[in-house]
């Protein structure tokens, strides 16, 4: 047996620890637990770590930091969950292999005919039509003529105009103007109550883990699978709720961590051992 498996899953940590120089601070301060929590796991005591995804994800970050194998003392703690089958991702096309596609060629060439054709036929039939508008406009021209009239001279008797007396016209025809009926007033757009209208949600997931969170505030939430992809990242609003399906374990960054609930599988997780101000990071494993 050698020397590594003899020491428990506290003394490797511990020895890798100082073989880089560490101290106990400054793991603290790269994987941003506190001070307990670090001895905690140099200990062996993971109980104290809370439940045990919590306590999986920390020696998990931990291990990664002093550059040992994650899974050599997983698999050593208690409650390791089956390993997980591998999964071989297929390798994607090449970028450009989509621009010699014989389908793309043959949808472009029908574009291309189907808008060309049109176009063409409108540009002809309008050439046609101003080749033969100035042709028949001299001949339309020519056909019209207008016959002048002379008005015969005509002589009146000027006579000087009657005195017009003064009325009181304008009082008379504001008294006869109607009085203009005043516009009924348009009804009022009917709003909707952002309460009732809710915010979106993720439908439940069929397959793999989910994680649900419960907003009694606004909060930024990122959240990260397995694989290293980001699956959720965003600012959500209060009183909303989502539910994210992935595949473990998660990599979670939780701001205004105080007024989220968040339940992993349906079981509730505790927030407050991992908030740092107002901001919760940790790892959920299986």
């Amino acid at each position: 047996m050698s020397e590594s498996a003899q020491l428990s899953i506290g003394q490797t940590l511990r020895a890798a620890r100082e073989a880089h120089g560490m101290s106990l601070d400054d793991v603290a301060a790269h994987l941003r637990l506190m001070h307990r929590q670090i001895e905690a796991m140099e200990s062996d005591d993971f109980a104290s770590l809370g439940q045990s995804v919590f306590a999986r994800g920390f020696v998990r970050n931990y291990a990664r930091l002093l550059g040992l194998v994650p899974e050599d003392l997983l698999a050593r703690m208690g409650g390791a969950p089956a390993e997980a089958a591998p999964i071989t991702q297929a390798e994607p096309p090449p970028p450009a292999a989509w621009l010699t596609s014989p389908w793309l060629i043959l949808i472009l060439l029908g574009t291309l005919i189907v808008v060309a054709v049109p176009v063409a036929l409108y540009l002809w039939l309008n050439s046609e039509v101003d080749e033969d508008l100035p042709s028949r406009q001299p001949s339309a021209m020519q056909t019209e003529s207008v016959p002048a009239v002379t008005p015969a001279p005509v002589e009146a008797p000027v006579e000087a105009p009657a005195p017009v007396e003064a009325s009181p016209a304008p009082a008379a025809e504001s008294a006869a103007e109607p009085s203009p009926t005043p516009a009924a007033p348009l009804p009022a757009p009917a709003f909707q109550d952002p309460a009732e209208a809710g915010a979106p949600t993720v439908p439940p997931a069929t397959n793999g883990s989910v994680l649900r969170f419960d907003f009694g505030d606004e909060a930024w939430v990122e959240v990260k699978d397995g694989s290293g992809r980001m699956v959720h990242r965003q600012l959500n609003p209060a009183g909303s709720r989502i539910d994210i399906q992935g595949q473990p374990p998660f990599d979670l960054v939780v701001g205004n961590a105080t007024q989220v609930r968040v339940h992993y599988n349906g079981r509730p997780i505790d927030l407050k051992p991992f908030i740092a101000v107002t901001v919760a990071r940790f790892t959920l494993e299986e």
